[in-house]
């Protein structure tokens, strides 16, 4: 997986691209097929705007769709944990939707699953 972080009017320090690439690490349970994550972090310097001066924006691309995601917040770790979480979600939907739509059309309910157990008879110990 290729992560590249780009920074305007800012430049992005080790230990946040580190921290960046152990985050992301963990969308790879979601989907096998984005390779390529894209993160820009910008910085305004409005004073008037202090609760949404920090956007972090991130970009996955590979096979199918590219999943995007954007926030804002007060500093670049917490905007970058509301963008993480709002592309989690997608990737969690793609998934799920690719689950139910490529040979489980239906799954099995839990009354015709447990109907075979309803004619076992237990003995009370008592």
């Amino acid at each position: 997986m290729e992560i590249v972080v780009t920074g305007r009017n800012i430049d992005a320090p080790a230990h946040y691209r580190a921290h960046i690439a152990l985050r992301l690490a963990r969308l790879k349970r979601y989907s096998s097929h984005v390779v390529h994550f894209d993160v820009m972090i910008d910085h305004e310097k409005n004073p008037r705007r202090p609760k949404t001066s920090h956007r972090v924006e991130i970009t996955g691309s590979g096979r199918g769709p590219t999943m995007r995601a954007e926030a804002y917040g007060p500093d670049f770790s917490a905007a970058f944990e509301l963008a993480l979480g709002k592309l989690a979600e997608r990737l969690r939907r793609t998934h799920d939707r690719r689950l139910m739509h490529h040979g489980r059309h239906n799954p099995t309910s839990v009354a015709s699953a447990t109907a075979p157990l309803a004619s076992i008879h237990t003995t009370d110990p008592d």
